[in-house]
């Protein structure tokens, strides 16, 4: 799954905004061949389909804090660390819901019992698990800039994934009180905040930053193909 291209191998350019535009742009355009992205289709979901969804997409985002867990386990420096604990402090949400909270309430709204699943990991399908330990085996063999970029490029994709993510949930029939957690992640700017580092590391391991970016496109791509499959083969 990890090697599938997916036409992600943008040209160099020489700054980090110019390449994060083209992968951007290209990651936009692939996105939009996959079935689960294009219009009309959430409507005509079953009841079976709408419940596998919300099921597999919370083991598609729920199990994040590997991914955290392991950067801010091998995070060089104070600096570096503080960004990790920062976005899990962000996941709590402060004074008002978790986002695992948020995404219960997304999960009532269309009468699935999310605890029962998080319990039981009745749909942690072997796609899923290989879309997470893949993040897990990438970090481990890559050196740190490498790795703050591909953590970097997995928190860039959230403004890019959720606009059409939550289209899909409110075709699914979720009032607009189920979607914050949707939402929530439409604004979030935690890439926004990485880029002064991006730069600095840009100038000395532009191909590990690439390499990074690179990765996490095509991973992200490939499951997301993959869900699609798994859910409008329940036709």
């Amino acid at each position: 799954m990890d090697d599938m291209n997916y036409g992600l191998c943008t040209t160099p350019t020489h700054s980090l905004e110019g390449f994060v535009e083209d992968w951007v742009n290209t990651y936009k355009k692939q996105l939009q061949k996959i079935r689960l992205f294009q219009p009309l289709h959430p409507s005509t979901l079953s009841k079976q389909q709408k419940t596998y969804f919300v099921k597999a997409f919370y083991h598609i985002r729920g199990h994040f804090h590997d991914f955290l867990w392991f950067m801010g386990n091998h995070a060089p420096s104070k600096e570096m660390k503080s960004i990790v604990l920062n976005n899990i402090a962000e996941e709590f949400g402060g004074h008002c819901y978790s986002h695992e909270q948020l995404y219960a309430v997304f999960a009532s709204k269309l009468d699935v019992d999310i605890v029962e699943e998080i319990i039981n990991c009745d749909t942690y399908e072997p796609y899923i698990l290989e879309f997470n330990k893949g993040h897990l085996r990438w970090l481990n063999s890559h050196n740190w800039p490498g790795c703050l970029s591909a953590f970097a490029a997995y928190e860039c994709l959230d403004n890019i994934d959720y606009p059409y993510l939550t289209a899909f949930a409110r075709n699914m029939g979720v009032p607009e009180e189920g979607l914050p957690f949707f939402r929530v992640h439409e604004k979030v700017q935690h890439y926004q905040s990485m880029t002064s580092i991006l730069n600095e590391i840009w100038d000395t391991h532009s191909d590990d930053v690439m390499e990074g970016f690179h990765f996490i496109g095509a991973h992200q791509l490939s499951m997301w193909s993959n869900l699609s499959s798994q859910l409008f083969d329940m036709e």
